[in-house]
């Protein structure tokens, strides 16, 4: 296809095949101030299910960058506290909306809130993955909450799954730094 054609098939498209097309460039690039901008000339704030999730994964992706760290978790949270309570009767968020949330909440030092997102996972009959508890593990581990980690580990293991390298290591971290190696055992 050669470059007219393409500009041809590019003025064709739909404001939400547009919007979709832009919102797919700005995910690749990790452009988070692109999909902001997007996201605001957007003439309607509640978006698709997969568009949301394309706007908290950037969200989720940006958290690396300090300078835009409390940018990128206040907007992330905007977006899906306006979608649960404009849609509360039909918005359901799925796992990778809740494991996009429970980072920005991790990345905030809300444990407590990425533990009830991964549960959450089950309530709203999705299966569970061990990714899924990874935020509020983590956020537990790295803040030396030992009692919650292991409150999120056991939790893990009622659910079927078994914790992973990642998540043996901040096991074994905070069991160590609370001098606890016997329940690590």
């Amino acid at each position: 296809m050669n470059s007219q054609n393409k500009k041809k098939k590019r003025q064709k498209l739909n404001p939400e095949a547009k919007f979709r097309f832009t919102l797919d460039h700005c995910s690749k690039t990790k452009d988070l101030f692109a999909a902001i901008s997007l996201y605001e000339s957007s003439p309607n704030p509640t978006l698709p299910l997969n568009n949301l999730n394309s706007l908290l994964y950037i969200c989720s992706n940006s958290l690396s960058n300090l300078e835009t760290r409390e940018l990128t978790i206040e907007f992330g949270f905007k977006l899906f506290d306006l979608h649960r309570s404009k849609n509360s009767c039909i918005f359901k968020p799925n796992e990778a909306t809740l494991i996009a949330v429970a980072r920005l909440a991790s990345a905030k030092g809300d444990g407590d809130y990425a533990f009830e997102l991964s549960k959450s996972v089950k309530k709203d009959a999705l299966a569970p993955k061990l990714r899924t508890y990874g935020p509020a593990l983590f956020c537990f581990s790295d803040n030396g909450m030992a009692d919650k980690a292991y409150e999120v580990e056991e939790h893990i293991k009622s659910v079927g799954l078994q914790l992973e390298e990642p998540e043996l290591a901040a096991s074994l971290k905070k069991s160590l730094e609370s001098q606890n190696i016997s329940s690590f055992i």
